[in-house]
């Protein structure tokens, strides 16, 4: 009952603001859920949806590629506001798939320019070497009970990221954002490290502990049953496991291929083999008190607020077969490390570290950081939703006024594309930017450091709220407008870029100036594709937006055709 008076307070609104009808503000709702992105971002970056209508979208309600210099993920939605679905839906979701994105529409299906746009921006990057990762999403707004969820479980087992969510998936998914966003209530826990079964005689180890300075290490072998006890201790206090996950690591990625192979192994004859066949899990808490030695045959090991830094994988399919079949992980054991520090910074090395096929998420990391809260607070007082944590998108502040909103690093990208006159490494390179803004928020010796350091004093605060309105005009023209070339869909920050410099020439960012400068850019591009096209046809290679606007060249041919600068530019060939 709850959940559906949850999910009809958001849908009536996103309806509203969208001019929707329901069924098109469920998609909205599904997809700001799984992704984690304001409602206004989706409806302009990943919803199929143009004019109102889901015509010609190639049988996809959402398609979002998430393009960065070392990961490119791409995601693609079928959602369904019905309440039961069939073998048929879902094949045919893996089927338009297939045809769209493996087999490149040889079928030339007619494709709205949403569709198109993502379309052609899948085949560059590819074109280009780059290898995309894909994760199919279906939706439906019912339940995976009864005769659906054998159906549903074979469609899981038989495509490759292939994951269903049911509107209690969906509820459970916004709750759990809303979740992390929240105090984790303190955990103390007692790991019961194994002795060693080679060295039998007086002391039989269990422990490899030493400390570097004020910090303690301890290594030991644990059984997963014992694991599985940390989780429902967490789960009984924090009504949840992700708190004992940290922020710098990636959610659950269900069951893809490396975490199916984990559940098979766990689930084979191979099971007691596992410690050799795994990484482990590392695992950081605030106090660490280790035995000097055996205590009447055990080794325990106390801790206060432990917080697994990498194993989170691992560790959910796990505590899945323990839920389900707990006898399967009898004589199962997972190695440890565990480590005592409070110290942040020490903290945030482990994770990269330890996490090396994870990239660490700077979203979470610089969002903590002292400049986003009064950024914050101008962007509100302007009416705007700055969201710099997770699950901010469903605030009760935000939802029941449904402003316009929009995440911190869609910001951060941005100011860097026009204030930091960088268009094409904001593009080609987001968790680069981030990474670089995080460490302006705490090195003097960055450059940045003066107005990312979190003082009120520093200008960097207006300076957002310049580059949201110059990235929100663009979006709208693009969203709004009907566009004689296809480059609008790809030149989002050099389009930014360009109207920044002109108000910067000027001398004022007004924003009544955004429109005259707009359109000075917008006809100025064409000719800095014709001259990359000349230039690329005389090196005998092959042009595309997607790596013309990557590159700086763009930015230097704009540059050029607008008088700029007299500098000289520099860029990579």
């Amino acid at each position: 009952m709850n959940k559906e008076l949850f999910f009809n307070g958001y849908l009536g609104r996103i309806a509203e603001k969208f001019k929707l009808t329901r069924t098109f503000a469920f998609e909205i709702l599904a997809i700001a859920a799984i992704l984690d992105l304001s409602f206004d971002e989706v409806f302009d970056h990943a919803s199929t949806i143009v004019n109102g209508s889901g015509s010609n979208d190639g049988g996809f309600d959402g398609i979002y590629l998430e393009e960065d210099e070392d990961e490119n993920t791409l995601h693609v939605f079928q959602i369904k506001s019905s309440s039961s679905i069939g073998d048929n839906k879902m094949a045919k979701f893996v089927n338009d798939f297939r045809t769209l994105f493996v087999y490149g529409n040889t079928l030339n299906l007619p494709l709205n320019e949403k569709v198109s746009s993502a379309l052609q921006n899948y085949q560059n990057l590819v074109s280009a070497g780059r290898v995309v990762e894909t994760r199919l999403y279906f939706v439906f707004n019912g339940e995976k009970t009864g005769d659906q969820k054998p159906r549903i479980d074979r469609h899981i087992d038989n495509t490759d990221n292939f994951q269903v969510f049911d509107s209690q998936d969906l509820y459970n998914q916004i709750d759990s954002l809303v979740a992390e966003r929240k105090k984790r209530k303190p955990v103390t826990f007692s790991f019961m490290a194994e002795k060693s079964n080679i060295s039998l005689r007086s002391d039989p180890q269990a422990l490899i502990s030493f400390s570097i300075q004020n910090v303690k290490a301890v290594n030991f072998r644990l059984p997963a049953l014992d694991l599985c006890k940390l989780l429902d201790l967490e789960q009984q206090l924090n009504k949840r496991i992700d708190t004992v996950f940290s922020d710098n690591i990636r959610g659950f990625l269900r069951y893809n291929k490396t975490n199916k192979n984990i559940r098979a192994t766990l689930l084979s004859n191979d099971a007691e083999y596992f410690p050799f066949l795994n990484n482990g899990i590392t695992i950081i808490a605030e106090r660490v008190k280790i035995p000097k030695e055996m205590q009447v045959g055990f080794y325990p090991i106390e801790v206060a607020n432990p917080v697994i830094v990498n194993g989170l994988q691992t560790t959910h399919v796990i505590y899945d077969i323990y839920r389900q079949q707990p006898s399967k992980l009898e004589g199962v054991y997972v190695v440890v490390r565990l480590y005592e520090t409070t110290e942040s910074e020490l903290i945030d090395k482990i994770t990269e570290a330890t996490n090396t096929q994870s990239p660490i998420n700077f979203r979470d990391k610089i969002s903590t950081r002292r400049f986003n809260d009064f950024t914050k607070e101008i962007f509100a007082n302007a009416g705007i939703g700055y969201l710099s944590k997770r699950g901010e998108t469903f605030d009760n502040q935000l939802s029941i006024s449904l402003n316009k909103s929009v995440h911190s690093e869609t910001v951060l990208k941005f100011w860097y594309a026009t204030f930091h006159e960088q268009p094409e490494r904001a593009k080609s390179s987001k968790s680069k930017v981030l990474e670089e803004l995080f460490d302006a928020t705490t090195n003097k010796n960055n450059s940045l450091y003066s107005l990312f350091n979190g003082k009120k004093e520093s200008p960097i605060y207006q300076q957002l709220l310049e580059t949201f309105y110059i990235y929100d005009f663009v979006i709208t023209q693009r969203q709004t407008q009907k566009h004689d070339s296809d480059f609008v869909f790809f030149a989002d920050e050099l389009l930014a870029y360009g109207v920044y410099k002109l108000m910067k020439r000027a001398g004022s960012l007004i924003k009544e100036q955004l429109e005259t400068n707009y359109q000075i850019v917008y006809g100025v591009i064409p000719k800095c594709i014709e001259r990359e096209k000349t230039l690329k046809a005389q090196n005998k290679s092959t042009y595309s937006h997607n790596g013309y606007f990557k590159s700086a060249r763009s930015r230097f041919h704009l540059s050029e055709e607008l008088q700029f600068s007299d500098e000289p530019a520099v860029f990579l060939s």
